[in-house]
């Protein structure tokens, strides 16, 4: 949970090859389509619960990843979300 881009590190791997770095912005985008798909098919309330655990597994590892969990794990609200992620993911371009 929180990688998937796992499956592409395992066919690099197997291939020989070092697989690729994932940008920022990629991992950006992909948590913030995440969000979109999850709320989309289980709706705000059931979503957002679901998806506190998976956003701490997105950013697990990464600098300031235990005060930003804790913010994400009092939102209720989809844009509070996503702008939570999107300002958070600001800070590790500085």
């Amino acid at each position: 949970m929180g990688n998937p881009w796992i499956f592409e590190e395992i066919i690099s791997y197997l291939k020989g090859e070092v697989p690729r770095e994932i940008s920022i912005d990629e991992k950006l985008q992909t948590i913030l389509e995440h969000i979109e798909l999850e709320v989309e098919e289980k709706g705000e309330v059931v979503g957002i619960k679901e998806l506190r655990k998976i956003m701490s597994a997105y950013i697990k590892g990464m600098p300031n990843a235990t005060d930003i969990r804790d913010k994400i794990n009092k939102i209720e609200k989809k844009d509070e979300l996503e702008v939570c992620i999107i300002e958070y993911f600001k800070t590790l371009r500085i």
